[in-house]
């Protein structure tokens, strides 16, 4: 089940739909290399049970469905005496079309072994892997002979399947019930574009413990999927533990159990003292706020539960949307690391333990001040989306000499209830150590310049010394080693005041120079390109000429003029207005709640809120003094506020009027809103050479927040932060997103000019 692998259809099968193929003749010929093969799918993956111990293994691992190289395959368990009493129906765009294979399914049952020849090891190693690969790990014969006499054998039916491009399937397994066979789970698989997929709740609800843990790790104990909200259930009997959910509602809320997969591990022998683990489904049953309650423990008085899980669920839409809003649930990030320069994968496969550390003053030779992190794979999952802080320093050390990365630069690459995904890309730095010593001495840069030259010298890793990332090592190399080696073994000057706070600035001006301190006099550490983003650091009493950075000093007016060579972000909320929409006339109050600025200029007059009467066509009537508004207007001053401005869009100054209709149109504005946003603002950035735009989300909300009653059922607020710059510069582009206005809706529009300044 689950996995949506895909391949092309063979050309045998232009000629059929929904077939239902056997592995009988699959089991019994052989193909290429001596694999299993079939007269209609051809060779047989090795995946596809062929037997009961590797039906039961699928089960185990896959569950009752799985899709994968083209093919659908169905294992269930049965009574071997009931074989006759299961069937199944196929349904779909085409059915009962004929096949060269055989109409009925595969039956496995387990084998009894032969008791082996103590004398014989080859035979007792043979028979000792069967016991453990069908859970006898005793390897006592009497465990096979015990399940020879039992009365209820289990065995395993196996179905294969493939769907034509366009066409769906759907299978019915049916069971008999005195007379009559009676439909007891239905599976439905689609093909849109020559990918085979699964399309109903089993193409994502766990029916086996691998994918029940795999799913527990990634959602934890509850999580919200579509309109389901699915509970992850321990629970082991054989204590006297039971389940119990109970739920409370302050509006009428209520969801009902639609469906308990059951996830526990197929045993042929059941094991003493074994938990079950089960997914269980509930649909909302009406809309509002559900405050549901599972413990796990004995029913008795007094006893303590064993685990409680308090979810708490806001409903929408006629149950449609089902919000997680529960302090307990999980939410996790994804980080991958990129190198810069190629932006492929970072290898985190090198031995031992690969470390990210993230030090105070982002100098890799200073000692490590902060968080130490184990990076085991890549991408790799954190259990909080706040391990990493974006503007800080990372450096990331694989088990190797060759050298490391630092310069973290982070990109969004989307959200959703529970995760956040990030792409970290860093540089690489090559260590120069050559002979593999430990350390990057000038031996380094001798063995180097013999290897060059055609001596027969003996390096560890070659990756220490190319300083160019070609793959290759000439006299290139040899002069970037040489000038490393310098920088490494040059004094950097402290600043004698640290920033006490980290504020990030970008280079405008030409000098692009890294230095030791704070002098052209000092020696050039490091060179990089204009519009880079620094952090600053730290700064020396009474000299405006120059900032502290990570590694360096760069002086802040440009080297033939008292033109800025860095551009500080200094910050204030401009003009956020805010619209009403209700499906009816309606009594409304707003609260604004800052934290993070101070409230400047309010219109109407903002008396611990506003009241107002809004209409269904967006006009405000203020019950304070009877005027009428088309919004309601803020500012602040003061912002304090730590914008991300690693993901926007740089603009032409020119071209201002026509990305902002595009991106203000994606993001749901009307027209009439649209103009009023873009009267306000072209007027300020159309002259600008280029403006960086980016649309605030979080860092905007957070420290602007709106408590409207009564609650509107959707609401769009966009915050646009804005740098203006002489330059063009790169940046990651930023996906937008759209608003759907439903019921009582919400629009609030703002932004903010990142201006010029240089710091005292």
């Amino acid at each position: 089940m689950k996995a949506k692998l895909f391949a092309c259809l063979t050309a045998c099968m232009l000629l059929t739909s929904a077939v239902p193929v056997l592995p009988v003749q699959a089991a019994d010929a052989d193909g290429e290399n001596g694999a299993a093969a079939d007269p209609l799918f051809g060779t047989l993956p090795d995946w596809v049970p062929r037997d009961f111990v590797s039906a039961m293994q699928f089960r185990n691992t896959h569950g009752k469905s799985y899709v994968a190289d083209g093919i659908i395959c169905l294992v269930r368990p049965m009574a071997h005496f009931r074989t006759d009493d299961y069937r199944y129906e196929l349904g779909g765009s085409m059915t009962m079309v004929n096949t060269p294979a055989s109409s009925q399914p595969k039956i496995y049952a387990l084998e009894i072994p032969e008791k082996p020849d103590p004398e014989d090891a080859e035979a007792v190693k043979a028979y000792e892997d069967y016991c453990d690969s069908v859970g006898n790990p005793s390897h006592d014969y009497k465990f096979f002979e015990e399940f020879a006499d039992r009365k209820t054998q289990p065995v395993f039916e196996v179905e294969l399947f493939r769907v034509l491009d366009g066409t769906e399937l759907t299978v019915t397994w049916l069971e008999k019930e005195g007379e009559n066979y009676t439909a007891k789970e239905k599976f439905r698989f689609g093909n849109a574009d020559g990918n085979m997929y699964e399309s109903d709740l089993w193409g994502w609800v766990p029916d086996c413990k691998a994918e029940y843990d795999a799913f527990f790790d990634h959602y934890g104990r509850a999580s919200v999927h579509d309109n389901y909200i699915a509970y992850c259930a321990d629970v082991n009997g054989s204590t006297g533990d039971t389940l119990k959910m109970t739920q409370e509602s302050d509006d009428g809320c209520e969801i009902k159990q639609v469906l308990e997969s059951n996830c526990t591990p197929f045993r042929v022998w059941s094991e003493d003292g074994a938990g079950s683990s089960s997914v269980i489904l509930y649909q909302p049953v009406k809309d509002g706020t559900v405050y549901v309650n599972w413990t796990v423990g004995r029913d008795v008085p007094g006893a303590e539960p064993t685990d409680q899980y308090i979810g708490t669920y806001e409903v929408k839409e006629n149950g449609s949307l089902v919000y997680d809003q529960s302090e307990q649930k999980k939410y996790s990030l994804i980080l991958t690391l990129q190198d810069q320069d190629t932006g492929a994968l970072i290898d985190t496969s090198s031995g031992g333990d690969v470390l990210m550390r993230q030090s105070g003053s982002g100098d890799p030779r200073d000692p490590i001040t902060t968080e130490t992190f184990q990076i085991k794979s890549n991408p790799v999952k954190f259990d909080s989306d706040r391990s990493i802080v974006k503007t800080d320093d990372y450096f990331y050390y694989p088990k190797s000499n060759a050298g490391y990365y630092s310069d973290a630069q982070f990109w969004g690459a989307g959200s959703d209830q529970y995760q956040t995904r990030l792409i970290c890309k860093m540089k690489w730095h090559p260590g120069g150590d050559l002979n593999g010593k430990d350390e990057f001495t000038l031996a380094d840069i001798v063995l180097l310049t013999k290897l060059l030259l055609g001596q027969d010298v003996s390096i560890k890793d070659w990756n220490a010394a190319d300083f160019c990332r070609d793959n290759m090592l000439n006299a290139a190399d040899l002069s970037l080693m040489k000038k490393e080696y310098f920088r490494q073994h040059t004094e950097i000057v402290k600043p004698d005041t640290p920033a006490e706070q980290y504020s990030g600035f970008y280079v405008i001006g030409d000098n692009l120079n890294l230095y030791a301190g704070p002098g052209t006099d000092y020696m050039v550490v490091d060179t990089f390109k204009q519009g880079s983003f620094f952090i600053e650091r730290g700064y020396n009493k009474d000299n405006d000429d120059w900032v502290y950075v990570s590694g360096g000093w760069i002086k802040t007016k440009c080297d033939n003029s008292d033109e800025p060579n860095i551009l500080f972000a200094e910050l204030a909320f401009d003009k956020p207005v805010i619209y009403l929409y209700p499906e009816q006339e309606t009594d409304v109050h707003v609260e604004l709640e800052l934290t993070t600025s101070e409230l400047a200029t309010t219109y109407p007059k903002y008396q611990n809120g506003w009241d107002v009467t809004a209409s269904p066509d967006g006009m405000l009537t203020n019950k304070a003094d009877g005027t009428h508004h088309r919004y309601l207007f803020w500012d602040s001053v003061h912002a304090s506020n730590n914008f991300d401005l690693l993901q926007g869009f740089c603009v032409a100054g020119s071209d201002t009027e026509q990305f902002l209709k595009g991106a203000l149109t994606e993001m749901g504005l009307t027209e009439s809103e649209m103009n009023e946003f873009i009267v306000y603002w072209l007027p300020r950035m159309e002259h600008n050479p280029y403006n960086i735009i980016t649309f605030q989300g979080k860092a905007y909300t957070d420290s602007a927040k709106l408590h409207i009653t009564p609650e509107p059922d959707s609401i769009c607020r966009i915050f646009m932060a804005y740098l203006p710059l002489n330059h063009a510069v790169e940046i990651a582009p930023q996906q937008l997103s759209s608003f759907d206005r439903t019921g009582f809706a919400v629009v609030e529009w703002g932004g903010t000019e990142l201006s010029a300044a240089i710091r005292p």
